[in-house]
């Protein structure tokens, strides 16, 4: 089923997606900033919409189950050309709204610039967690460079953010060369990282989403 572009002169568009079959709605509020959202196409677990970004602004996508509770799905720097976004999480459930909001600062509240600790690795069945003193931080700067611990090491790298919503890791990270103890999650943290798929911020916690599937997913807290 195709649907053909709608064009929304609002700063605020929502979108709701059913599971079972294509279902849009689309609400809106007086125009401030945002000057137009094009829904592009949406599946029942994948959501893919565009919209023309403000120059010198910022842009974060928000979803939401109940239009009460917003979380950060997507984030941009404003640069006046049109942007994509494509919600890669897997645990949508089955009805999400989204809304675009526009700031002329940086949002303090989302992902970049921010010292993330992980706090588990939730996989199937199993909950996996550091052991007790042993450190997996992460802070990704406006720069696309990613750094921080990884247990016993320090690293850096680079990363991109894909549509908005897909961190995408560099191949390679750069980190020191210290034996870390056994048990260590520290290989784990950057497969992990590297299979990473789709994010979502929701005050001081962040969830990555990883695998072929994005099933699974990193837990991580807001350690700035």
């Amino acid at each position: 089923m195709s649907l053909a572009p709608v064009i929304l002169k609002f700063q605020f568009a929502y979108l709701t997606c059913q599971t079972a079959f294509l279902l849009p709605l689309l609400l809106a509020t007086p125009a401030l900033g945002q000057e137009a959202s094009n829904i592009d196409s949406f599946e029942a677990a994948t959501v893919s919409l565009g919209f023309l970004s403000s120059d010198g602004d910022y842009h974060l996508v928000e979803a939401s189950r109940d239009l009460q509770k917003w979380v950060i799905v997507g984030q941009y720097p404003g640069n006046g050309k049109p942007a994509q976004f494509k919600d890669l999480r897997s645990q949508l459930g089955n009805t999400h709204f989204y809304q675009v909001v526009t700031k002329s600062k940086p949002f303090s509240d989302g992902l970049l610039d921010r010292k993330w600790k992980l706090v588990a690795l939730h996989e199937a069945d199993e909950i996996i967690q550091p052991k007790k003193g042993r450190t997996h931080s992460m802070t990704l700067s406006r720069d696309n460079r990613a750094a921080g611990r990884n247990d016993c090491n320090g690293y850096s790298g680079s990363y991109s953010m894909v549509k908005g919503n897909w961190l995408k890791f560099g191949k390679n990270f750069l980190s020191t060369k210290m034996l870390c103890m056994p048990g260590s999650l520290d290989f784990k943290f950057f497969e992990s990282l590297h299979a990473a798929k789709g994010f979502e911020v929701d005050g001081n916690k962040l969830k990555i989403y990883y695998g072929d599937n994005a099933e699974d997913w990193m837990e991580f807290e807001d350690k700035t």
